[in-house]
């Protein structure tokens, strides 16, 4: 094969292989649920719950000033709750009214009160 048909082969080839590339697809994201259930026994127990919101509150945490101003939280799951959540009425959340709130709504999912929540009762607490 002559060097000027070789050319045209390899610009072939990068394209497929760009092509196929660009086919590839991220997994999704984990449902809250399973993020949650970090020992996949198919219940979250406290301290996994726990982890969860912490997680979450770093994750929406986004200047690094150990609370959460309404601005970063607009794109949560339910950012209506932050007046709620917001005890002192001082316009930003901070560990301990997230963990207040955090232990309630622990008690409210944990519908049959057994110190877990399972996948059903996750269902019904959103």
């Amino acid at each position: 094969m002559n060097k000027f048909m070789r050319i045209p082969f390899g610009m072939a080839a990068l394209a497929l292989a760009a092509s196929a590339m660009a086919q590839v697809t991220p997994d999704p994201a984990p449902d809250r649920f399973d993020a949650a259930d970090t020992n996949h026994d198919g219940k979250v127990d406290r301290a996994e719950y726990d982890g969860f919101v912490a997680e979450l509150v770093l994750l929406y945490d986004t200047d690094r000033d150990g609370k959460l101003s309404r601005a970063e939280v607009a794109t949560a799951r339910d950012p209506s709750k932050f007046d709620v959540i917001d005890a002192n009425h001082d316009a930003s959340l901070v560990l301990g009214e997230i963990a207040a709130y955090s232990d309630n709504d622990f008690k409210v999912m944990d519908a049959n009160g057994d110190g877990v929540i399972d996948r059903e009762e996750s269902k019904h607490g959103k």
